[in-house]
């Protein structure tokens, strides 16, 4: 290669890196807001950037590990939160919005990546608006003491005839499968897709991934899809899933180790889930009780550091807490099919699966004794 030739390639990348933004600047002016109203922009209920209202204008800054992501801005407003979602990568952003525009009908300037997502938004913003009202009304009721089965067949019903809520998300559904099929290879349709994988059958999501185009096809969520459908629903009696992450030393270990002839216990859990940290007393109480036949492991689901760290404080001292820093997308993730925070998979001395739980009840500790007296 002559000189020349080795300059021009130089510039070029040169060029490249130069344009190349690793980080996202997000502006504009939101009107119909108190001044000096707190604005935010979060990632998995991680607060990234924060600024007040001035005369109407905001800007926020900051970096996306994962680009582009799904965000929320929230804006202050008295006692409650104005909020809507976008979907943008490491790039300067203007948003000029009202307040009567939230949640449904902000748009951004400048994203290369969310005019999808207002597409996508606007499509069932009328059936969003109708769910929002009857979930008002339910939850009107249940205050007043008036919620009954009755009641919970009108609005939740699963068979005919479906309940009112529940008509507008097999509507919502069907929507979101549309559009994921229009939009496929676009980075919102398949962040979409890989959202909402667990709802897919295997043989759907392959011939959805078979129809990526090649730079797709090495996308994160891509391989999260693939990852899911390699690798079958987990069955009693099936052995675990191994997987590397870090503890809260910062040490790599692997699942397997902690497989000493006990029963295994995995928790799948994050910080800003509800539930999740309903069962953190009634684990620590389950470990006390069961300590000489239960291992608990909990995995934490999302990428902040900040996250890992506020849920290893939430729990004593030396509980084993692990994390992949690959959130939502990781193989782990994938492998267990996680749809929602808390999972449980309870595994016996062998690495066998005893039982799955979608969800903390009440009764948690009595299910775990009962699994483990078996």
């Amino acid at each position: 290669m002559n000189i020349n030739k080795i300059l021009t390639l130089a510039l070029t990348l040169f060029c490249f890196l130069a344009n190349a933004q690793n980080n996202f600047k997000i502006s504009g002016n939101l009107s119909g807001f108190e001044e000096n109203s707190l604005v935010k922009i979060d990632r998995e209920n991680i607060t990234l950037d924060s600024c007040r209202l001035k005369n109407g204008k905001f800007e926020l800054k900051g970096n996306f590990e994962q680009s582009p992501s799904s965000v929320y801005l929230f804006i202050e407003n008295g006692k409650d939160w104005i909020y809507s979602s976008f979907f943008i990568g490491n790039e300067n952003i203007t948003i000029d919005a009202k307040i009567e525009d939230f949640p449904h009908s902000v748009k951004t300037k400048g994203s290369k990546y969310d005019d999808l997502r207002y597409k996508f938004v606007s499509v069932g913003k009328d059936l969003n608006i109708e769910r929002s009202k009857y979930l008002k009304e339910m939850f009107t009721l249940r205050d007043q003491k008036k919620w009954n089965d009755s009641l919970q067949r009108e609005y939740w019903g699963k068979s005919e005839p479906f309940g009112k809520i529940t008509i507008i998300d097999q509507k919502l559904d069907k929507i979101q499968k549309d559009f994921i099929v229009e939009n496929l290879n676009s980075y919102y349709g398949l962040c979409l897709l890989e959202m909402s994988k667990t709802q897919y059958s295997e043989t759907e999501l392959s011939n959805l991934i078979s129809q990526l185009k090649p730079d797709f096809k090495k996308t994160v969520y891509a391989k999260s899809i693939n990852t899911h459908i390699k690798n079958p629903d987990l069955k009693i009696g099936d052995r675990f899933y191994d997987f590397s992450a870090l503890n809260s030393k910062n040490k790599k270990v692997n699942f397997s180790d902690y497989f000493d002839g006990k029963y295994v216990l995995l928790d799948f859990s994050t910080l800003f889930c509800g539930f999740c940290q309903q069962a953190i007393p009634e684990l620590e109480k389950i470990k006390k009780m069961q300590n000489d036949k239960l291992e608990i492991i909990t995995f934490y689901v999302d990428e902040s550091q900040k996250g890992f760290d506020g849920l290893s404080e939430k729990h004593s001292e030396n509980w084993n807490v692990l994390w992949d820093k690959e959130g939502r997308l990781s193989d782990t993730y994938a492998k267990y099919k996680v749809f929602g925070t808390p999972t449980f998979y309870l595994f016996n001395s062998n690495g066998n699966l005893v039982q799955k739980f979608d969800g903390f009840s009440e009764d948690f500790s009595g299910q775990i004794e009962k699994a483990l007296n078996k």
